[in-house]
């Protein structure tokens, strides 16, 4: 348990598992969070990877030129999803500039 509180510490990783929760069921494509995400690709692609080895989102790569890689949260990051939209709701009531 230590290790997903861990992650869910690093930065950048709410902002990420949001995008997936708080928006439709649609797999996003790598350039799709990069564009709508302040991060760097490095710091990015190294958060999708721990996201992906601690089960929040699962990882598809199509075999297309150019290459597509999806990413979509798992059931696991979905049962999350009523704890994601109380905390959104929190920070728009306490957090908001």
């Amino acid at each position: 348990m230590s290790t997903v509180f861990s992650l869910l510490g690093k930065a950048h990783t709410l902002a990420i598992l949001k995008e997936f929760v708080l928006d439709d069921d649609e797999p996003i494509r790598f350039g799709e969070l990069e564009d709508e995400l302040d991060i760097s690709p490095n710091t990015l692609s190294r958060r999708l990877d721990e996201l992906v080895e601690a089960g929040f989102l699962e990882r598809t790569q199509y075999d297309e030129i150019p290459p597509r890689v999806e990413y979509e949260m798992t059931q696991m990051l979905n049962d999350l999803e009523p704890m994601f939209r109380e905390l959104d709701e929190w920070m728009d009531r306490y957090c908001s500039d």
